[in-house]
């Protein structure tokens, strides 16, 4: 997986890789051309999610850019009038650049498929998960660390592909989620455009977005 070549090709996206050693090479190789080509591919993504968060919390809300990358959802998320951003990500290139933007108030290296997170329970406001869950082996998991680390009534904000998300039965696994009372379902949108100037996605790999709120008791 350590192949440069194959890196650039970006081939690798659309079955992309779970193994975190992978994930990592990855963005390491590309987060100086990251922004660069997600511009052109017309994702859109970021300013969506924090456009839909803004309906729940307020400016003041802490909140967590679980796998930040580059920066992108930090930024929207500030050009909406958020200001105590933390970012986790894999990939410590990748950290570099968003530490470059000034959208974060902290950024750390971290595995999100890895848990427990570094941070206390009822941590954060808010936890946004923007493009990322293609690459966790182990949903439930991150879930509820999500619920941990979110106070009660806070909220989860997460996009996921239309394609895996009928693939993996995906539905099953938030209703399953919701009937324990983890979390209510405040939002699924339709399959939205995701990468519509990618080669390999185009118009027929989609993203959905999706928000749930923490019960005020857990």
């Amino acid at each position: 997986m350590r192949d440069s070549n194959k890196n650039q090709s970006h081939s690798w996206l659309k079955g992309a890789s779970k193994a975190s050693e992978d994930v990592e090479v990855y963005y390491d190789v590309w987060a100086k051309k990251y922004n660069e080509d997600l511009k052109n591919w017309q994702y859109h993504a970021p300013v969506e999610a924090a456009k839909l968060l803004k309906n729940f919390i307020p400016e003041s809300a802490k909140i967590l850019d679980a796998g930040c990358g580059t920066g992108l959802t930090g930024i929207a998320l500030r050009e909406f009038g958020y200001t105590d951003i933390v970012g986790i990500d894999i990939s410590r290139k990748s950290i570099i650049l968003a530490e470059e933007t000034g959208a974060y108030s902290s950024l750390q290296q971290h595995d999100l498929q890895k848990q427990p997170f570094p941070f206390n329970i009822d941590a954060f406001d808010a936890v946004s998960c923007i493009g990322v869950l293609t690459y966790i082996e182990d949903l439930r998991s991150l879930f509820q660390e999500f619920g941990r680390i979110v106070r009660p009534g806070g909220y989860i904000v997460f996009t996921h592909r239309e394609d895996l998300v009928k693939s993996f039965n995906y539905p099953k696994l938030l209703k399953e989620l919701e009937h324990k009372n983890y979390w209510k379902n405040l939002l699924t949108s339709k399959p939205k455009p995701y990468l519509p100037k990618n080669k390999d996605f185009t118009d027929e790999i989609k993203v959905v977005y999706y928000i749930f709120q923490i019960p005020e008791e857990k």
